[in-house]
């Protein structure tokens, strides 16, 4: 069952990714030019996060030991900046909520893991 949730979370991270760097190319937005709706800083910072979450995916998808860790990461620093403002990455309701259940997934993941690896422990 764990695996398939992995490997949910993993798509879920997948297609985020492959959503995130269509909005880098302009895919969605018509005429208008990425560089202008983000501003430097947000294409930046959009695009870090997409290639993270990019590689993110692959590691959880072949259940590697990095790959849970670095999504966290990845959505904690993303939506830090959402929240705070900080970078205007433009992600709407929908992506945010999207972000909310990868977080959610991927700490259900590592606490799990974290749970098997105590019980190993100490057997």
């Amino acid at each position: 069952m764990m695996g398939n949730m992995v490997r949910i979370i993993a798509v879920l991270a997948l297609v985020n990714a492959l959503g995130d760097g269509g909005r880098l190319l302009g895919v969605w937005s018509g005429n208008a030019d990425p560089f202008e709706i983000f501003g430097m800083a947000g294409f930046s910072a959009l695009g870090v996060f997409a290639i993270a979450r990019l590689f993110a995916a692959v590691g959880m998808w072949i259940v590697s030991n990095w790959g849970a860790p670095l999504l966290l990461g990845t959505t904690i620093i993303e939506l830090v900046f959402l929240v705070f403002g900080i970078v205007p990455l433009d992600i709407g309701i929908i992506g945010f909520g999207v972000r909310l259940v990868q977080l959610v997934g991927v700490i259900l993941i590592l606490w799990v893991n974290f749970l098997y690896w105590r019980r190993g422990v100490h057997d």
